[in-house]
């Protein structure tokens, strides 16, 4: 029994020790073999809703599929305003009209010419082997995921492969979310989803009368899917007119339609993907083209679990592309020679010249919460990172001016922060319809612009964005053409501009207070003696957000002015918003494509929220504006435009139909060893011009993860004297024997 009893003292004590060791050994979450592999890590949150171009859009899905499909353009990684350039095209097309006729009238169309670069090869992949997309039940025994399949090949991308893509869109099972946009300017894209639409109700017609009245059509096609044939109807607009020329045909001038061919809605499909996608054994397996994507890209998908793990791996098939250089400015243009001196000191133009992708592997790892995705950045598991609101101070240090600098923690371990504005624009709105607030008569006018200068802005920033965003003095961010710096950009209505400091300042609340009189309202006052009580309708019902909703109101009661906070539930608040029923609320915008034509559109009169269900939440209407608007909309960007733009935008300050506009700024941390991370808000591939220093982080992985053997001798230390007693009864049995 004493024997027994140390025996299993020592086994337990033995087992605990052995997994201290290894605890205090290593914690590292990849394989020891890739300690040093040329690999980027990185992480996602939510798993992809959709992977078929025709479908996806942004989120993890772009950064996947961006890296595997190429539409026919890309945006310049280095250059701003941001630039179009070919990615697989040979040049960017020019807009050619052409004179036809159409449904029996004469149209002067606008063509686009997209002509291919010779030679580009898809990845290898099973698809093209004929036999693979013949799959009997018995040949499809040994296949649960793509990699099983011996055979793969690969082909030549050819302009059939983009009218195919293209085509695809208006199929009524897809749900593809700017179908809208592309049928009021492809000709003849209407027709043409109708007549598929038609097509697929025949086919289902036929199947539910042959299968009788106990016919599932949502199980029957869920596995023996019905295949259209695109080829057999029309389309005008997208035809092939060579193996490597295609062209798109439009109704009317839409420049814009440049900025759509750089997104995954313009990649090319192989029909071979469609056909081996739609075979009942892979169907039943869960292999699906829209869990998947195949292309001629950088790199291909190599693993897809959404609960765990993704990896990109680089595409041996993959051309020859380089990466992108940068001509010095002209020194007489202020902004370019900042931002190429930032370029430089980001090292962005070290690499010029070098062949993509300068990566093996892209590993996206599954982390659910913040935390344990911000230590094992902090351990250089992974090498970029964002910075949520409450690890914010851990990370950042805000100056007295407002600026954002890393923290002492940051800068010791070499991490960069790289900072850089947003495709958006949040604001507050008036509704223009309202009696009160709305209107472009003068005292309406001036109150909504007492309310501009008394609403703190760059305070808001500072407290509810951790100083991430900046004042928008117009509707267009920065990096986009009509996007203006110093004291021509600044909104005069609101800000004056101080050369000594070289910034905009926001007027003093005196200036408000006389206009709020002017307006009628002395102190918040209205002639009748009866104090100001505007409305702010929103959907902000968390806790959470209660501070934001006092700080509002502050602003107004600087001016006097009570504002009732009306909270309702979104579903409810969208309502309110669409029938007009609000006096104030809050809203935003992300653009598609960087165009100012996609900004200012959100106060086009058309476009009004009551009676269009548009953009244009504040349902502004003014006939000079609209007027501007048209004119502006197709130019292309020059000195021209560049008149109409700033008209546009002194039209909208001196009517003031939004208040409190902001710019989000995006930020991101990338450690020492994360080279060319500077941010392209556009650029969905980016990671292809990326480049990770191995031996660098190894090193730097070792530094910040060494074990801690003190907390494993102390308990090497308690066990051992655990055991004494054990042993003492041992020794007693003994020579009691």
């Amino acid at each position: 029994m004493a024997l027994w009893t140390l025996t299993k003292c020592g086994a337990w004590h033995g087992a605990l020790v052995v997994g201290l060791l290894a605890a205090g050994t290593c914690n590292s979450p990849y394989p020891a073999a890739d300690e040093r592999a040329n690999a980027l890590y990185t992480s996602f949150a939510d798993e992809p809703v959709h992977m078929d171009p025709a479908q996806a859009y942004g989120g993890l899905a772009y950064n996947l599929i961006c890296h595997i499909v190429e539409p026919p353009l890309q945006y310049h990684l280095l250059k701003r305003p941001y630039a179009l350039e070919p990615l697989t095209a040979t040049e960017v097309p020019r807009a050619e009209t052409r004179r036809i006729t159409w449904q029996g009238r004469d149209l002067d169309a606008v063509v686009y010419t997209v002509r291919l670069k010779r030679g580009i090869l898809y990845q290898d992949h099973p698809c093209f082997v004929a036999a693979n997309r013949r799959l009997t039940e018995r040949e499809a025994r040994g296949i649960r995921r793509l990699a099983d399949f011996r055979e793969r090949a690969t082909r030549e991308l050819v302009a059939a492969d983009y009218v195919l893509g293209i085509r695809r869109l208006v199929d009524p099972r897809l749900t593809c979310p700017v179908i809208g946009t592309l049928q009021q300017n492809i000709l003849g894209f209407g027709d043409y989803g109708a007549a598929l639409s038609h097509a697929l109700e025949a086919a289902r017609t036929e199947r539910r009368q042959a299968a009788g009245p106990l016919y599932n059509r949502e199980e029957d096609e869920k596995y023996n899917p019905i295949r259209l044939d695109y080829a057999a109807h029309p389309l005008p607009g997208v035809r092939e007119v060579g193996r490597y020329t295609f062209e798109i045909v439009l109704r009317q001038p839409y420049p814009q339609l440049l900025y759509w061919m750089t997104m995954p809605f313009f990649a090319p499909v192989p029909p071979e993907a469609l056909e081996f996608f739609e075979q009942r054994p892979l169907l039943e397996r869960a292999l699906t083209f829209d869990k998947t994507a195949i292309g001629t890209g950088p790199f291909v998908l190599a693993e897809y679990d959404p609960t765990n793990q993704m990896v990109l791996e680089r595409n041996p098939r993959f051309r020859d592309e380089r990466y992108p250089s940068l001509p010095e400015p002209d020194p007489a243009d202020p902004q370019a020679a900042t931002h190429y001196r930032e370029l430089q000191a980001a090292g962005m133009l070290d690499d010029a010249g070098r062949r993509l992708p300068m990566v093996d592997r892209v590993v996206f790892r599954r982390e659910r919460e913040w935390i344990p995705r911000w230590a094992k950045f902090r351990q250089g598991y992974y090498d970029d990172s964002g910075i949520s609101s409450d690890l914010f101070d851990q990370a950042i240090t805000l100056t007295s001016s407002g600026d954002a600098t890393l923290s002492d923690d940051m800068v010791r371990q070499g991490i960069r922060l790289y900072s850089a504005p947003s495709m958006v624009v949040n604001y507050f709105a008036f509704n223009m319809r309202d009696p009160v607030v709305g209107g472009l008569g003068e005292r309406q006018r001036k109150l909504r612009q007492a309310v501009s200068i008394a609403f703190n802005t760059e305070e808001e920033i500072a407290i509810f964005r951790n100083g991430r965003g900046v004042v928008a003095h117009t509707l267009i961010p920065p990096g986009i053409f009509g996007h203006e710096e110093g004291p021509e950009g600044i909104n005069p209505i609101t800000h004056r501009w101080e050369a000594e400091r070289g910034c905009a300042v926001r007027r003093p609340l005196d200036d408000a207070r006389q206009l709020l009189k002017e307006a009628g309202y002395e102190n918040g006052y209205g002639p009748d003696g009866r104090k100001l009580v505007l409305n702010f309708d929103t959907g902000w019902v968390s806790s959470e957000l209660r501070p934001r909703l006092k700080f509002v109101a502050r602003q107004f009661d600087k001016l006097g002015i009570h504002l009732n906070v009306r909270t309702t539930d979104q579903n409810r608040f969208e309502e309110k918003v669409l029938a007009g029923n609000f006096q104030i609320l809050s809203w935003g915008w992300m653009a598609d494509y960087p165009d100012p034509e996609n900004f200012f559109f959100l106060l086009y009169g058309p476009n009004a929220k009551v009676g269009c269900a548009g953009e244009n939440s504040a349902n502004y209407v003014n006939p000079d504006y609209d007027r501007l608007f048209v004119r502006m909309r197709n130019m292309e960007n020059g000195p021209e435009r560049l008149a109409l733009i700033r008209q546009m935008s002194r039209i909208l300050q001196e009517d003031a139909p939004w208040f409190g506009c902001v710019h989000p700024v995006s930020f991101t941390l990338v450690h020492e060893w994360h080279r060319n991370a500077y941010p392209n808000a556009l650029a969905w591939d980016d990671l292809k011009y990326r480049r990770i220093e191995a031996e660098l982080r190894a090193e730097r992985r070792r530094e910040w993860n060494r074990p801690r053997w003190e907390p494993v001798a102390l308990v090497f230390a308690i066990l051992v004297l655990g055991t004494v007693p054990a042993v003492r009864i041992v020794l007693r049995h003994l020579s009691e024997a």
